[in-house]
């Protein structure tokens, strides 16, 4: 009969049937980890050889048959053979092939419960650095842009109605302040990623003297992971990840709407260069912005990544299911998708051209209210009092067709007509510079969140 990898020759008496081993396969999903693997499998055999599992000889046959299936993956002729389960079979059936019996020396006091977990793991620490590396040059991106746009007038929104005068710049410092938040958590989560599950076993741990903590400190963790049963069951550093990719998700998906709008010809505020912009195959006209719809739509399906993994890995007993397979291709998709939406935004980010004219022509008198109301407050009236009299003023300007600032004079109590008059010139510039809370859009403000984001930037 033949002998499958990750079953017992002796407990089975047919082969599995064609169906379930199709379906129970991840060799295509989890193919990514091999380098994790490797590292892995190098470090468990240096700890079998200190606690005298491992005899010097066969240490050195391991590290050099490791050596050589390293080799053929990296040159892309590592052969893939149907009953490889999944990579880490894979790996020892090659390293079996390669240097025989030492080879089968290699899974003692470790199960590919513990393995995968550890592999995961690995992989994931190399995947939150570059994702850190990706959010800090797409803020800083944002921050170069931010700061030769500080005056250069913009609405600002709220219920998609004009709110309030900002500027281009303090638009796009706002996507560089939520690009630094979620960098901030990728460095803490991977900061969290400091328990090692390897020598965890099965699921409550084994009779052999293994040395855990030798494990865990060569191979990057600050300790063992403390309880084996936890070690193997759970996912939730997976999980934690996943959930990070739809935040910035979320995130993306906001600068992408806000694209599609302010290049739309009802709006008019930006410009997208021609390699971001798709045709019509029926409207010869048509520049369609499918790059940044890609980042409004794109940015969403890690919710639903991570939606599927939590149903996947909830309500199960005890330890390992194979349920849990599916984790990685959740997680790999997730990630993928992730990286490629950030590199998309950069491109976005970095080809946007400004349309400063109709940037400030959208710039309505209007948006001057709360400016108007607070130099009220300045005066000594109070807030309710200046909220209604700004309010009555752009009612009258409404039904007159006057300005809010020309209407003001005829509402304002007699003390203040003066002061009114002086408001009715109040330009742009003017209500920019008025502003004076911290992270404000005020040029000066602008440029001290620019200081302070790339402080963050620089310590991730």
């Amino acid at each position: 009969m033949r002998v499958q990898p990750g079953r017992s020759a002796g407990r089975f008496a047919e082969a599995t049937d064609g169906l379930l081993e199709r379906l129970n396969n991840s060799t295509a999903v989890d193919l990514r980890l091999w380098p994790h693997d490797l590292v892995g499998s190098r470090v468990h055999a240096r700890m079998l050889r200190a606690v005298g599992l491992l005899s010097a000889d066969d240490l050195a046959a391991i590290e050099r048959g490791l050596e050589a299936v390293e080799a053929e993956f990296a040159a892309g002729s590592f052969a893939l053979q149907p009953a490889d389960e999944d990579v880490h079979m894979a790996v020892e059936r090659r390293l079996t092939e390669l240097i025989g019996e030492p080879a089968r020396r290699l899974h003692t006091g470790r199960s590919r419960n513990d393995q995968v977990m550890v592999d995961s793991l690995l992989w994931l620490r190399d995947d939150l650095d570059r994702t850190v590396q990706d959010l800090a040059h797409l803020a800083g991106l944002l921050l170069e842009r931010a700061e030769h746009a500080l005056e250069v007038p913009m609405p600002l929104y709220t219920h998609y109605q004009p709110a309030q005068v900002g500027s281009v710049g303090f638009w796009l410092v706002s996507h560089a302040a939520a690009a630094c938040r979620q960098l901030r958590r990728a460095t803490d989560l991977a900061a969290r990623l400091d328990e090692c599950p390897l020598g965890a076993g099965a699921v409550g741990g084994g009779d052999l003297p293994l040395d855990r903590a030798l494990t865990a400190h060569q191979l990057g963790f600050a300790r063992p992971s403390p309880n084996a049963l936890y070690a193997t069951a759970s996912r939730s550093d997976l999980l934690d990840a996943v959930a990070l990719f739809a935040s910035i998700g979320v995130d993306l998906s906001r600068l992408g709407e806000e694209l599609v709008l302010f290049t739309s010809p009802a709006y008019g505020f930006l410009r997208l260069p021609d390699r971001l912009c798709t045709g019509s195959s029926l409207l010869p006209h048509k520049r369609n912005p499918d790059g940044a719809e890609l980042l409004r739509s794109g940015g969403k399906l890690a919710a639903g990544e991570f939606a599927a993994l939590a149903s996947v890995t909830s309500g199960l007993l005890g330890g390992y299911s194979k349920d849990l397979q599916h984790d990685k291709a959740l997680l790999f998709a997730a990630s993928d998708r992730t990286h490629d939406l950030i590199a998309l935004a950069a491109l976005h980010v970095a080809g946007v051209e400004l349309v400063p004219d109709r940037l400030a022509e959208a710039c309505a008198p209007a948006l001057a209210a709360l400016y108007l109301a607070d130099r009220l407050v300045l005066s000594g009236m109070s807030f309710r009092e200046a909220h209604h009299v700004v309010g009555q003023a752009a009612r009258v300007a409404d039904e007159t067709g006057t300005t809010v600032q020309g209407a003001l004079a005829g509402v304002v109590p007699p003390a203040l007509v003066t002061l009114a008059a002086e408001l009715a010139t109040a330009r742009t510039p003017d209500l920019l510079a008025g502003l004076r809370t911290a992270g404000s859009a005020s040029p000066e403000s602008c440029r001290q969140q620019i200081v302070e984001l790339r402080s963050r930037i620089a310590l991730a």
